[in-house]
């Protein structure tokens, strides 16, 4: 590996980043947590500790260690099965989330350089989807793999994706109440062998070994280091045909001398930037801003301009992100432009207000979400959007702006028992999407909408 150089390493990455031919991978250095009143922890190192407590046990003495040590400590102190602890970490994660918030600003400058499109997490948490879905303005394709993931949950990128397309491909699973991620050694031994082995999705991992790979503060053991890097290259790492590079930054990579002994004999198509990864991803975002000033409007942008035509807006309370996810792809299935925002990753006082508010206004349809959520939570952003729409629909005649969906499977058709919406609603056909699934109607109708406002705008 040549002697590190910083203008040339910076100036190397962007270019390729311009081009289109980088795919960060997104480790557990990049993500912590602040508890109240303490310092900043590794979110990952955070819940090795509930596990341990769980378990009775101490934290461990190392100054390094994080959740596969914790596991292994568990098994071998207390004897409990392995296959039981997937469960445990999956519950732990999904309370120390609620409970605490995570740093994000990293993930939000990462998803704020539109020159990325696909991103792969080595970790089971659904943080860095969530920002990008925030930050882009339309949900991120969630990806997950793991060798024994049931097929019905088996996902890969399109043949054919749009220039708006964004994946996030979960490298070594994502959290699950059952072995679908990876909690131990044997597991990041096992989920790597699968894939290329062709158990995973082709095409996402067809991407991996064509494009330059940018792992941010991934803390692999050295061996995995050396054993993702082959795996992510069609050709042998010292071979002059390779056309591909991987750009290694961290803490604890640069650490690693063995690795970097390894990477200077046999990879010089390698580069290591010893950094801690937080302040990496500052700098690259302030970099690629300066070299495209029009190009990014900040991390609290408002979503990209949706084409002429008619744009939809979703409006749903966060506990039914689900159900308005399924929607959402309903209708980009049926040509419609969605104006996305996901409100489980704001917070009061975002300048996100502004902009959703902003949204509404120029949206061509609003479509609320009605649930029996909805009618227990008597607070939420989705309250402020359902009376900006009806506001706003006093202003419009000769043609529909509102459609009410029901998205609860056991609706039987009885509006009454939605008692906490605008007024204004309660005048409008409600429509039903059980879990979000739109039926035969309700597509066509909105089909025949979005076509009268198209030949509106082109006539």
């Amino acid at each position: 590996m040549a002697p590190f150089e910083a203008d040339e390493f910076w100036d190397d990455l962007l270019a390729f980043i311009e081009e289109g031919r980088v795919i960060p991978v997104v480790g557990a250095e990049l993500l912590t947590i602040q508890p109240e009143g303490l310092p900043a922890v590794p979110l990952y190192r955070a819940v090795a500790d509930r596990l341990l407590t769980l378990h009775k046990l101490n934290s461990l003495p190392q100054e390094h260690y994080g959740l596969y040590e914790a596991v292994s400590a568990v098994a071998a102190e207390r004897r409990v099965r392995m296959k039981d602890l997937y469960r445990q970490i999956h519950d732990i994660l999904k309370k120390l989330l609620a409970e605490q918030t995570p740093e994000l600003q990293p993930l939000r400058d990462l998803a704020s350089i539109d020159h990325f499109n696909l991103f792969v997490t080595t970790t089971p948490d659904d943080l860095l989807a969530r920002v990008l879905t925030a930050v882009r303005g339309a949900p991120a394709d969630e990806i997950p793999y793991a060798p024994l993931l049931p097929t019905d949950k088996r996902r890969d990128i399109p043949e054919a994706p749009s220039s708006r397309y964004t994946a996030v491909f979960y490298l070594f699973g994502k959290a699950d109440v059952g072995p679908f991620y990876a909690i131990h050694d044997e597991d990041s031994l096992e989920f790597p062998y699968t894939l290329q082995a062709g158990n995973g999705p082709e095409r996402m991992f067809s991407q991996m070994r064509s494009r330059n790979l940018l792992l941010i503060g991934c803390n692999f053991a050295d061996w995995l280091s050396r054993f993702f890097i082959r795996l992510s290259n069609p050709d042998r790492l010292f071979s002059d045909q390779r056309t591909k590079k991987e750009y290694l930054v961290g803490e604890e990579t640069a650490r690693t001398r063995d690795f970097t002994v390894f990477l200077e004999r046999f990879s010089q198509d390698s580069r290591c930037y010893p950094i801690d990864a937080a302040s990496f991803v500052t700098e690259l975002y302030q970099r690629w801003r300066e070299r495209n000033p029009s190009s990014e409007q900040g991390p609290d942008r408002p979503p990209a301009e949706a084409p002429a035509g008619g744009t939809i807006f979703i409006s749903y309370s966060s506990d039914d992100l689900g159900a308005a996810k399924s929607v959402f792809d309903d209708l980009q299935a049926i040509g419609g432009d969605v104006a996305w925002f996901d409100k489980s990753v704001l917070k009061p006082g975002d300048n996100w207000e502004r902009q959703i508010l902003g949204a509404i206004q120029k949206c061509s349809l609003f479509l609320p979400l009605l649930s029996a959520n909805t009618e227990q939570r008597t607070e939420g952003y989705f309250r402020l959007e359902w009376d900006e729409a009806a506001e706003r629909s006093k202003r419009i005649a000769g043609r529909k702006f509102i459609f009410p969906i029901v998205i609860d499977q056991d609706y039987g058709g009885d509006i009454g028992r939605f008692t906490l919406v605008p007024e204004r609603f309660k005048t409008l056909q409600y429509s039903h999407a059980p879990a979000g699934k739109m039926g035969d109607a309700l597509r066509v109708e909105i089909k025949d909408q979005l076509r009268t406002l198209r030949r509106a705008r082109a006539s």
